[in-house]
């Protein structure tokens, strides 16, 4: 078995490693920048290494097509939203199982997502497609404050909210490459819900659902400039969770035969009367503290799993139970500053403060959602116990 590895440069996680003890016998190749963090003698004995100047350009997807055509590889694995389009292009032209462009296309493409929610427990959240201001203002005034966000962006980028029409003038005529947006068929518009956010962590198996793991945000991750990033598992046995368990997997049932897909970000938005609407679809796992929380309380390292499914070569359990408490985490983004009680408590299972680069400092203001000066993992009981810890960590603040 041959395995190609497209490794972002700021990725030092060892997915040859995981591959080449699940199968010593398999050829792997990883593909990634001469400017990549992790080290070349960091790679798993045997591995090819092939590198270009610039892993965002046309010229290294070119090389990736290169490295098909010459040593056709039987599995194509990416461990980044950003390269899924580009690896589903390959395996099409190439005929290698997996993610093709087709499908992956779907979970670039907002809208075409929202279709797959016809008919499920939670519908999609009401929204529009745009190309003028003309398609802007009715938005505003079918759909009520809006949500403006790219069509294909990943994560809380971009995104910014309109109250009403006033405000869809303003914000036209104070920034004109919004029109250019507008007229490249770039956007989407889609109901401001003012309320709660989830998200539900899935693990795939064809048609399966291995793994749902339903939580909720502390707050919208859209504010995190303004707001710490947090995130709360749901009770399982909760009416929530049920729901939001239920959807995830018809939503896994109804994806296309041969789909490659084996892990899912999804986000839902509550509004105040409680009604649920289905928001953000990803073909990645979640980012922030998502894969810590999922390992501490299932057993299961989602990014180790996901790439061994992605080669063949890992088995499910029938069906997975949980190995731990619950867990919630908390990022220091945008809001007030959090900080480890005095005596640390046995409940606060990881703290960390990444260091900036060398000569630089932390960022004044968030570039992305998952961001942060400091990061806090915790374990409860429950949903109770969960928030009324991560509010002990502003007791000092």
């Amino acid at each position: 078995m041959h395995v190609l590895i497209m490794q972002r440069p700021h990725s030092t996680a060892r997915y040859d490693h995981w591959i080449h003890e699940a199968d010593p016998t398999a050829r792997i190749t990883v593909l990634t920048s001469a400017d990549a963090e992790r080290p070349a003698g960091d790679l798993a004995e045997g591995v090819r290494r092939v590198t270009v100047d610039d892993y965002e350009s046309p010229a290294a997807t070119a090389a990736l097509f290169r490295l098909c055509a010459a040593d056709r590889p039987d599995r194509i694995f990416v461990n980044s939203e950003d390269d899924v389009l580009r690896a589903a292009e390959a395996r099409t032209l190439f005929g290698i199982p997996g993610l093709g462009s087709a499908t992956a296309l779907r979970f670039r493409d907002k809208v075409e997502m929202k279709r797959l929610f016809e008919g499920l427990p939670v519908p999609a959240v009401p929204h529009r497609e745009l190309r003028c201001g003309a398609d802007l203002y009715a938005a505003a005034e079918e759909l009520g404050p809006l949500v403006v966000k790219p069509r294909d962006g990943a994560g809380s980028t971009g995104v910014r909210v309109l109250a009403d029409a006033r405000a869809v003038r303003r914000a036209c005529v104070e920034d004109p490459a919004l029109l250019t947006a507008l007229h490249g068929g770039t956007l989407m518009a889609e109901r401001y819900v003012a309320g709660t956010v989830h998200h539900v962590d899935v693990l795939v198996d064809g048609d399966r659902a291995l793994l749902v793991s339903p939580s909720r945000y502390t707050s919208p991750p859209h504010r995190f400039r303004t707001d710490n990033l947090g995130s709360v598992m749901l009770d399982r046995g909760s009416p929530r969770a049920k729901l939001l368990t239920d959807t995830a997997e018809r939503f896994v049932a109804r994806l296309p035969e041969g789909h490659g897909v084996h892990v899912l970000h999804l986000e839902f938005l509550e509004d105040t009367s409680g009604a649920l609407f289905a928001g953000e679809v990803a073909c990645r796992t979640g980012g922030a503290l998502v894969k810590n929380a999922v390992r501490h309380t299932w057993g299961i390292d989602l990014s180790r799993t996901s790439c061994l499914l992605s080669a063949g070569l890992w088995t499910p359990p029938e069906e997975p139970v949980p190995t731990g408490p619950p867990t919630a985490w908390l990022l220091w983004n945008g809001g007030p500053r959090p900080s480890v009680p005095a005596e640390r408590p046995d409940w606060l299972v990881e703290f960390s403060a990444p260091k900036p680069p060398e000569g630089q400092r932390p960022p004044d203001t968030p570039v992305s959602s998952v961001d942060s000066r400091a990061r806090f993992l915790i374990e409860g009981a429950d949903e109770e116990q969960l928030e009324a810890r991560l509010r002990l960590l502003y007791a000092d603040g």
